[in-house]
């Protein structure tokens, strides 16, 4: 008896790395149990399409999926599809695809590895394929296969979208990769005879649409609260599967002073749930990133696990060429079919950013508007950054990709810009801003004050200071508001003067004058404009009272105004509030 529980108290491991599901299972893993999901999607679906950021688990599922359709009931002993349902295990072929092919270089390459796979699965049955399109050739399979085994096959492709989302800074490629996949999936469904069951996952859904309807026959489970919790681990979760993990924790997070003294176990759970939770499918539960939990119990330290890993390739094209949309997002007023919209022409920050898993749904709000000359309720959807881990990342990650600062001036910024700002040293900050504009890629700068607002919500981002939402005064909203602490706030409002070297008083003399006149003149001019721009800065904070909401909390102010002249002239003025 003593053997027995001594064995019962072994700690089961943490399974770190892309491990199978039967691996998980017989290596005595940690194991959320997600059978009850899987077998309400297999009961009442055919095929189902399930969205989810990359490291959440997707391909786990699919695993456990082909394992359950396989008829393998020793691998699910005591889990719930086991002891809640009659459910008979009944063997099925399997079909297993991977998207995520290297070297394609054009439609044409994903073609070739599409036939490659089902003539490799056809020989492993024993199936002559005698056509050359792939949607002739799945259909002989799935034929074959059904003569061979009598019932229907099962289909599962894995990151459905890679191929389009890879190539997403090449639009004519990606194109051309959508047209291939599109029939591809669409020839599933037009075999649903020969199928029992059809899932396909990926980050977005820019392969599951076209202009026509094809694989909209697919369920798409993304955002049904039934399957909210389908990946990754739910809070319920902590306190079953990680509960032998919390004493050694805690007492590390204690010793590395990253957690009072005296925190007990409600403590840490809240410090998990504040870093690593937040993700909203609209479940009645938030779901946790499961990379980072299994991450955080294996270190020990409060970390960003999921944003270092990596990130979508397409996420770093989309915001090179678009800046403003996805560092500086409008976060309300979307509706579903936005959240699915997955035309390459139409596609927008939002949507992009909450299926690779930098935002969150926040809250839904039904609203009244005019559909097809009728007034229909409409779901609204509001976002926002999950967790701290992701928060933590965000303006650094996107900054990066969009403008390519140098590191040097980034690294000055976060380090010398905190006393200028409590010091109000405006020629500090002047210094500091120019440097880091100067630094950034010259087909980056555009004369709009949307991108270099952007350019300065990113590079503080960036910099490691925390950006309040716009601070709304009595009649407006300041473009920036900074905490420095929690006494401290650093209202700041930019200004954009545009340079048009073919203006001004002096052009008439142009011709006349020497090249030290002109550049004098131009200086002189350059000063004008930024001056008039620090003054207009400084009437908005005043006139709006920007300053007036923090003052009413007993908050430090700190008023400043930025003009940016050109690429990288800046000037700065300190303001009393």
């Amino acid at each position: 008896m003593s053997e027995r529980k001594s064995q019962m108290k072994i700690q089961k491991r943490l399974p770190l790395s892309d491990q199978s599901f039967r691996k998980i299972i017989q290596g005595n893993y940690i194991y959320a149990d997600k059978t009850k999901y899987i077998h309400e999607m297999i009961t009442n679906y055919e095929c189902c399409f399930l969205s989810r950021p990359r490291r959440f688990g997707k391909t786990l599922l699919l695993k456990t999926v082909e394992e359950l359709f396989r008829g393998n009931r020793e691998l699910f002993k005591g889990l719930w599809i086991d002891t809640e349902t009659m459910y008979g295990f009944d063997n099925h072929p399997v079909l297993r695809f991977n998207m995520t092919y290297a070297e394609i270089y054009t439609a044409n390459d994903l073609v070739y590895r599409i036939k490659r796979e089902l003539c490799k699965a056809a020989n492993l049955e024993g199936i002559t394929i005698s056509v050359n399109s792939f949607d002739e050739m799945l259909s002989e399979l799935l034929d074959g296969l059904y003569k061979k085994h009598r019932v229907g096959a099962v289909v599962l492709i894995d990151e459905c979208d890679a191929p389009v989302t890879r190539h997403i800074s090449d639009r004519n490629l990606a194109s051309d990769c959508r047209d291939v996949l599109h029939d591809f999936y669409t020839a599933i469904k037009t075999n649903l005879d020969n199928i029992r069951f059809a899932l396909v996952t990926g980050i977005t859904r820019l392969a599951m649409t076209s202009l026509d309807s094809g694989p909209n026959n697919f369920k798409d489970i993304s955002l049904s609260p039934d399957f909210a919790g389908i990946c990754g681990f739910t809070i319920s979760d902590l306190d079953t599967l990680f509960k032998d993990r919390y004493d050694e924790t805690l007492e590390r997070l204690k010793a590395n002073k990253k957690i009072a003294c005296n925190a007990r176990y409600p403590g840490l759970k809240a410090k998990i749930l504040q870093w690593y939770d937040g993700y909203n499918w609209l479940g009645k539960e938030h779901v946790l990133n499961p990379y980072s939990i299994l991450n955080f119990f294996d270190e020990k330290k409060l970390e960003t696990y999921w944003p270092s890993s990596g990130k979508p390739s397409h996420l770093s094209a989309l915001a090179r060429d678009n800046p403003q949309e996805y560092i500086m997002p409008k976060l309300g007023g979307y509706t579903a079919q936005d959240i699915r919209k997955s035309e390459l022409s139409q596609l927008k920050a939002v949507p992009i950013l909450f299926h690779s898993g930098y935002l969150t749904i926040d809250d839904v709000i039904t609203t009244k508007k005019i559909v097809d000359h009728k007034m229909t309720d409409v779901d609204e959807y509001s976002f926002r950054i999950p967790n701290t881990e992701v928060a933590l990342d965000y303006g650094a990650t996107l900054f990066k990709d969009a403008f390519a600062p140098n590191d040097k001036y980034l690294s000055d910024l976060t380090e010398n810009l905190p006393n200028a700002l409590l010091d109000k040293n405006s020629i500090e900050v002047e210094r500091l801003l120019h440097n880091l504009l100067s630094s950034i890629s010259s087909e980056q700068h555009a004369k709009s004050e949307q991108l270099y607002h952007a350019v300065l919500h990113g590079s503080l981002l960036a910099a490691g200071f925390e950006i309040l939402s716009q601070g709304s005064g009595a009649h407006g909203r300041s473009d920036i508001v900074l905490s420095l602490n929690h006494k401290v706030r650093v209202v700041i409002e930019l200004k954009y003067c545009k340079t048009d070297m073919n203006s001004g008083e002096d052009d008439g003399n142009k011709t006349t004058m020497s090249s030290k006149e002109r550049e004098r003149a131009e200086k002189e001019r350059s000063e004008r404009e930024l001056s008039a721009s620090l003054t207009e800065g400084e009437k908005a904070i005043r006139v709006k009272d920007y300053a007036g909401p923090f003052r009413a909390a007993r908050c430090v102010v700190i008023c400043l105004a930025v003009a940016i002249r050109g690429r990288d002239e800046v000037a700065a003025r300190f303001i009393e509030p």
